[in-house]
């Protein structure tokens, strides 16, 4: 069973900016997968799966913030503030013996957030709007 779930009811029509959400869906299911199966995670397997999440949480933290003023998200400065927070997290994973629990500690985190009212309301903000040149 898949640790977070992809729902057609979470896209937006920004098509980057879906595929961004996606692929952190993937990477997350597959992070959950290493980590649940020890054996099998080591820190060579789970080091590539990990980068790609941090680089892709980081790409689409800009994205996230540049559609935020874009559309006039009123909380846009809580929620940057938010993402900064989490991807100092992630960040800290790298200078770190205990790996694992950060990681599962984040990987809640960002389960969470999706699934928030806030992200979900940013998303239903998103569908009522025009496709902006830059996020589409």
């Amino acid at each position: 069973m898949a640790f977070i779930t992809w729902k057609e009811s979470y896209e937006t029509g920004f098509t980057a900016y879906d595929a961004q959400h996606q692929t952190l869906f993937r990477l997350a299911n597959r992070l959950q997968d290493l980590l649940d199966h020890p054996g099998s995670g080591t820190s060579q397997d789970i080091a590539p799966v990990y980068m790609a999440f941090l680089e892709m949480t980081r790409d689409h933290v800009r994205t996230e913030d540049e559609l935020m003023r874009w559309a006039g998200y009123a909380p846009a400065d809580d929620h940057d503030a938010a993402h900064g927070r989490f991807v100092e997290l992630l960040e800290s994973a790298q200078a770190t013996s205990d790996v694992r629990s950060l990681l599962q500690t984040a990987l809640l985190k960002f389960k969470a957030h999706f699934e928030s009212e806030e992200e979900q309301a940013f998303l239903a903000l998103l569908r009522s709007r025009q496709y902006p040149p830059t996020a589409s």
